[in-house]
């Protein structure tokens, strides 16, 4: 495909910088402001630290075992997390949203909880404490002080609501980059995968077109306590920041809110179980999903694909699983 002229607009969310880069048409100034506007509402909906978000209001103000109806993106957003929570057995768990909170994850104000209240907190999460009521559009949430943490799927969710956006308008070409959760439409970019251990090295080279790229690691953000090194992705099991068998994985899909929520699960997993999870969605739904991962300890990459492995560049760098 020939490569078109390209417009681009850039704001800021979910606590980063976003772009969104299209091929050149008459309309796309109202193309771009519709996609930020998308961009925008998803955040606004589920933004766990905003007391207004419908997300927020949902967690104050449920009542265990009622049903609570709430809107079409804030069901969406249930259904696909507890789906994720099931598939790899609460490793990627929404609901660990009290204990992100007490961490401080995300506000700026990390603080380090006792074990006490973390035991507290844990008894406040668990992914089978919600069912959903399809027919009614509604939840129904079993005990009192859940919070839902939006933090690992909003910016896939936003991106695939924006692909969906941009081809009912037949746009051909489009790049997005939300904070290093990336998608490609219509033509070959190649994405590079940074070191963990040195982020100014590439760990991998990797070719990706209509396809989700998204990386989860410590590096992204992390803390130092009294010579420890804290990063905040939490252990839905221990309420603690995942001491992971990786330094960082990256996964490619085709479906960005998949990319974004296997990332987190994938760190949480390691590879044996983390595998299993990606050959059940592959099986049963069809959604290709490839990964690379740098391994702690001996800094190897391992990685699953099926289609990683027709190119050379990368198998120069990759040990294909």
């Amino acid at each position: 495909m020939k490569k078109a002229k390209m417009r681009e607009v850039n704001f800021y969310a979910y606590e980063t910088y976003c772009m969104v880069r299209i091929e050149e048409r008459p309309e796309v100034s109202t193309l771009l402001a519709g996609c930020r506007d998308l961009a925008l509402q998803v955040e606004q909906t589920l933004n766990m630290y905003d007391e207004e978000s419908e997300l927020s209001v949902m967690c104050r103000d449920y009542r265990p075992g009622q049903p609570y109806e709430v809107s079409a993106l804030l069901y969406d957003f249930l259904d696909t997390s507890l789906s994720m929570a099931k598939r790899s057995n609460g490793a990627f768990d929404p609901t660990v949203g009290a204990v992100v909170k007490r961490w401080g994850i995300g506000s700026g104000e990390v603080r380090i909880p006792a074990e006490k209240e973390l035991a507290i907190l844990i008894n406040r999460t668990g992914y089978h404490h919600i069912r959903l009521l399809p027919d009614k559009r509604a939840a129904i949430i079993d005990i009192e002080g859940i919070t839902i943490d939006p933090g690992a799927i909003g910016k896939g969710l936003a991106i695939d609501y924006i692909i969906h956006y941009l081809k009912d308008y037949h746009v051909e070409q489009a790049c997005l980059d939300f904070g290093g959760n990336l998608y490609v439409m219509g033509d070959t970019y190649r994405i590079g995968v940074r070191e963990p251990e040195d982020p100014e090295k590439m760990m991998a080279i990797v070719p990706v077109k209509d396809q989700a790229v998204s990386t989860s690691s410590w590096y992204e953000h992390y803390i130092e306590r009294n010579g420890r090194v804290y990063g905040h992705l939490i252990d839905p099991a221990s309420g603690k920041p995942v001491e992971s068998e990786f330094t960082s994985v990256t996964v490619i899909c085709d479906r960005a809110v998949y990319a974004d929520m296997l990332s987190t699960a994938l760190y949480v997993l390691g590879a044996e179980k983390g595998e299993a999870v990606i050959r059940s969605l592959r099986e049963e739904s069809g959604i290709c999903v490839d990964y690379l991962a740098g391994r702690a300890g001996d800094g190897k990459i391992v990685s699953y694909s099926n289609t990683l492995k027709k190119y050379p560049r990368l198998m120069k760098v990759a040990a294909v699983l």
